[in-house]
Order: structure tokens, then sequence, then C-alpha cells
């Protein structure tokens, strides 16, 4: 039956990932802060909020914090003090933050030159802040009809910015229980994070962080599956036990094929990017479309920075053609939009997949 009405985007998502036909695909955006403040001067809009109605975003972000302060190491300020502007998570990982880093590039962490997990003054589950400091937001965007998402981080990332990254996967492989131990420390902290969140009233919840490149995983499936895993799936349980109805999504960039059935048996929702660098955006549809919603599927690697905005619009039709049949995909960039995308490029994204004409 023909749509004859505007879905709100609740309603949207909700029959996408029912795999059901929507009014349109809903739409997600991942930016830079300075790219958002360009979009929002190219376009007139005054505020973040109205931009975010003038692309059609159905998605509105609202994370509970961790009240740690740490210190900056004075290894880390000695040695890159000087290369940029220096900060550091509750984690004590250390962040290089210059032009060619606009997200920050870590360069140091707690377990660096020291192997003792209990050597660091970690955060305590008692600092993540409570459900009611973002509960009021979080029923204003709800009231307004949106789909409101609350993050945190995969543990598997925060280890291996805690400890430096190729040590960690030996960890994973030779230490397993070092590793364990170290992701069951991390998780106890960004769970909380997610479980205050639904508390508070999300409607979607989303972990971030990558385990895998674009030629496999970082680890093998067999170690992904002793220690990722049962993370993965316990955090999906924890949010459920809050609110059965709540909406689990993953991200992770790198060729995902390997573990996709196990990150659906571990209950999520939507897996994004779907990266198309290294992964069969129309295959996956056909294998395991029935059952996941695919997230993402416009590069920021090889797509948006070198494209015309027509470039786009035909990109973006395409996507929607192959992966939005009858719902079960959301479109967004593949990562963090940074300046080397043209604003033309990301304002031609968002109107064709609304439906709205060129520029003149």
């Amino acid at each position: 039956m023909p749509i004859t009405h505007p879905m709100t985007p609740y309603q949207r998502l909700c029959a996408t990932l029912a795999h059901e036909r929507p009014d349109r695909v809903p739409l997600e955006i991942m930016a830079a802060e300075s790219v958002m403040d360009n979009l929002r001067l190219h376009t007139g809009a005054k505020t973040k909020e109205e931009l975010l109605l003038r692309l059609g975003v159905d998605f509105r972000r609202v994370d509970i914090g961790i009240n740690k302060k740490q210190p900056i190491p004075a290894q880390a300020a000695g040695q890159y003090g000087s290369q940029g502007t220096l900060t550091v998570s509750p984690y004590g990982v250390v962040l290089l933050r210059h032009p060619n880093f606009p997200q920050g590039h870590r360069v140091y962490g707690p377990f660096y030159d020291s192997e003792d997990l209990d050597s660091f003054d970690w955060p305590r589950k008692s600092d993540v802040l409570p459900p009611e400091s973002i509960a009021a937001e979080m029923e204003r965007q709800n009231r307004s009809g949106f789909c409101t998402v609350t993050a945190c981080d995969n543990p598997f990332k925060v280890a291996y910015f805690m400890r430096p990254y190729e040590e960690f996967l030996i960890d994973c492989l030779v230490r397993p229980d070092y590793a364990s131990e170290l992701l069951k420390r991390i998780a106890a902290v960004e769970f909380a994070r997610a479980e205050n969140g639904v508390r508070a009233g999300a409607r979607c919840a989303m972990i971030f962080g990558d385990f895998a490149h674009q030629q496999a995983l970082m680890i093998s499936p067999e170690v992904f599956r002793r220690l990722l895993r049962p993370i993965l799936k316990e955090y999906v349980s924890r949010l459920k036990a809050i609110n059965p109805e709540v909406f689990v999504f993953l991200h992770s960039d790198g060729d995902l094929s390997a573990v996709l059935q196990d990150l659906i048996d571990c209950g999520f929702t939507a897996v994004h990017p779907i990266q198309p660098e290294c992964m069969d955006m129309a295959a996956v549809k056909r294998q395991y479309g029935h059952v996941l919603t695919l997230f993402g599927g416009v590069s920021v690697q090889s797509e948006l920075p070198g494209s015309r905005p027509e470039t786009i619009r035909r990109i973006v039709r395409e996507r929607i053609e192959h992966l939005g049949r009858d719902g079960g995909f959301i479109l967004a960039p593949t990562n963090t939009l940074i300046e080397d995308v043209p604003l033309e490029s990301i304002l031609a994204m968002y109107d064709e997949a609304r439906g709205l004409p060129s520029a003149p």
C-alpha cells in the first residue's frame, strides 16, 4: 500500500528495521565539528539543529559522559606537546590534535610503559553520569519524533588505545586472560554509559570501535569468538534487559564478512558501515538483508572526497535501489566527514535521498 503522508523519523526507522518500506530512507550524519560549522555557514542555518533539519537527518545523538579527569603524562607532553593540542581521555589515552588529525591521533596510553592493570587510576562505574543528566534532552528529542541514539566505545578499541596496538593484538593471541581482563574493566564503564543512556530514554544505542581493517579482522575469527563476541553479546543483553524495544547498532570499519552472522547472533539490529572498499554491499544484502539492516552506503574514502555532486546523487540513487528496497537500509557516510569532502557533495547526498532536485 503506498504511503500517503510523511512519517516521523522514528516511524521511518521502525519501518526500515522491520524490513518494511518507509516513506524514504532514514538518514544519519557523522561529521567533524568544523564540517558542521562550514555546512551551517554554507546553508545559512543559524544552529546545528536547523542544519540537521535542513539535511533531513532522522537521528539525534545524546551521550552519557564520564566524570573522570586524567593528567597528561610527562612523557607524552615532552614528546608531542609542541606538535599540536594534547587531550587525554578518562582512560588515560593521549590524543594529538592538529589539522592533519582533526579527530585526534593516539600517541600514548597508560599501558605503554607498564603492563600492570592495577597501576592505573581507572574510571569507575560511579564516575559515569546518571540518566538524569540527559533525561530532559532525551525526552525533548523523543517528543519531537526523532530517533534518539546513545553511544559508547567498543572495549576492544579502547584497549588498543591504552596498550600499543600491536602488543594488544599479541596479548589477545598469547595472553588471552590478560587481554580479557583489560576488556572487562573497560566494558564495566562503557556499558554503564550505554545503560544509563537507555535508562534516560534512548530509542537506539550504538557501540563504536574498529576491530577490522580492509583485508580482514584485526584478530582471527576464532579469537574474536573467544574474546570479543561474548562482550558484544553482553552489551546487547544488558541494554535489552532495560528496554526490550531498544534498537542496538554496531560500528566497525573494515571487512566484517567472517563475523557478520556472529554479530546478528549477538542481537545487533544494524551494522555500520559495511565498507564498500572491502565488502560487497549487495551480496551482504542478499545474504543477510532479511535479518540485518545495512547502515552507511556512501564512502568517505573513495566516493565523497573526489566526486562531483551529480555523481554523488547517482551513487545515492543506486544504493537506495539496491540496498533499500523494502527497508533494511539507513543512508549515511561510512565514517566521519572531514574537510576533504566538498560541501556541495554532502548536500547532494542528503538532498537526493530526500528526493529534492539539484540546485539550479
